[in-house]
Order: C-alpha cells, then sequence, then structure tokens
C-alpha cells in the first residue's frame, strides 16, 4: 500500500493557487493516473490550457466558474465536471472563500510532464530546510 500525503507531494502556485500532486508516476508509480488536490484562494484562477488525458474536478468546497470548451458553469461543492481529452478547460474562484478540489486524469501524465507541471518541492521538504 501507498499513501501519498498532501505535505510530501511537489507542488504548484500560480495565480492564487496551489496543486499538490498526489498520485502519479512521478510520485508513486501510478500506471494508468494522476491525481490532485488543489486549492484555489478567491478570485484565483486557473488559466485556460488543453492536454490529452480526460479529467474530472471534484468539487470539494467553495464555488467558481468552470469553463469547458465554450461552455461556462457556476460550480459548487459536490460538482463533478468531466473535460473530455484535448479540451481547453480553465476554472476561476468567484466566492469568498477558499475553492478546493481533487482532480484524476486518466491516462496518466508523464514523469518528465509531472516534473515541468509540478516544479516545487513538497511543503514537508521547505519546513525542514527552515
Amino acid at each position: 500500500m501507498i499513501i501519498q500525503t498532501q505535505r510530501q507531494a511537489p507542488r504548484y502556485e500560480r495565480d492564487g493557487t496551489t496543486s499538490y500532486l498526489l498520485v502519479s508516476p512521478l510520485t508513486c508509480g501510478s500506471l494508468h493516473l494522476t491525481t490532485s488536490i488543489v486549492e484555489m484562494e478567491p478570485d484565483g484562477s486557473q488559466r485556460p490550457h488543453r492536454h490529452e488525458p480526460e479529467q474530472i474536478y471534484f468539487i470539494i468546497s467553495g464555488s467558481g466558474l468552470m469553463s469547458v470548451l465554450n461552455e461556462t458553469w457556476e460550480v459548487k461543492e459536490g460538482d463533478c465536471v468531466l473535460v473530455p481529452p484535448g479540451s481547453v478547460h480553465s476554472l476561476r474562484n468567484t466566492g469568498e472563500t477558499t475553492l478546493r478540489y481533487f482532480s484524476a486524469a486518466a491516462p496518466a501524465f508523464s514523469s518528465e510532464q509531472l516534473e515541468v507541471l509540478w516544479p516545487l518541492r513538497p511543503e514537508g521538504d521547505v519546513e525542514e530546510e527552515e
């Protein structure tokens, strides 16, 4: 059994968003799946982007505007959004509290892609250095 914690996860930070890479080929040798937990501050955003793996966003808390292709919806706690492979998508926190979501993508991103997308060391490593 492999247990990956948020504190052990490589990170990505930009535009008021912090993403923690949980299950992946890079973190635990996953063959087919990449997952992350994301925290987005009020007015934070994820820029429009696309990738080949299909993906889901499960909103844990908060609210925002999710765009996939040419459609935009309000999303809130309990919503699950499917992003088809190759579809341009983005998310913006329109609420007054932190938006948290869980993401899963399949097939998994390659280790090389993951090192570029999640370049920051785990929070646990940063605290140990200080």
